[in-house]
Formats: structure tokens, sequence, C-alpha cells
């Protein structure tokens, strides 16, 4: 079963089949798309900054009030492991 819609964000009149009247076209759809594309790929790159700031805190190790050591903290592990799991460049 095939209805006319109007597409809420364009306003442009299709023939579209189950067409709800939230439903947007194709073209609108389309563009909608990429900019959730964009979106996320915008949050995946604001993760990966912060999990490798992160990654890259160390912990002094001292011994007898003497720097002997760096190594890396629980959380700095934990997200060296998260960036690995997502493709970072750790």
């Amino acid at each position: 079963m095939s209805c006319y819609m109007i597409c809420p964000n364009c306003g442009k009149e299709t023939i579209g089949r189950y067409a709800t009247d939230n439903d947007l076209c194709g073209e609108c759809s389309s563009d909608t798309d990429k900019l959730s594309d964009e979106k996320l790929q915008e949050q995946l790159d604001t993760a990966k900054k912060a999990l490798t700031e992160i990654a890259s805190s160390r912990q002094e190790i001292y011994r007898g009030g003497t720097l002997v050591g760096l190594e890396l903290t629980e959380d700095a592990k934990i997200a060296f492991e998260a960036l690995a799991a997502i493709g970072g460049n750790k």
C-alpha cells in the first residue's frame, strides 16, 4: 500500500510505502545519515584523545626517597586496553 507523504524537513511531497508523518524523504534521510556519521566520528575522536591522555599517565616509584622509575597507573592500563579495542594509536 502506497500513500502520499510530506517530508517534515524539506516539505517535498513523495509517495512512500508504509510512510508515517515523521518519515523523511530519501534526500533528507541520506543527509541525516551523513551528519550522524560525522557526529559519531567526532565523538570517537574525542574519546580517543581522552583515552590517549589517560593512557600516558605514569606513577613515580620511589625507594629510599630516590626516584627509581615510572610505571603505568591502573587507569592508564585500562585506557590503553580500551584504545586497543577501538583501534587507537596506542
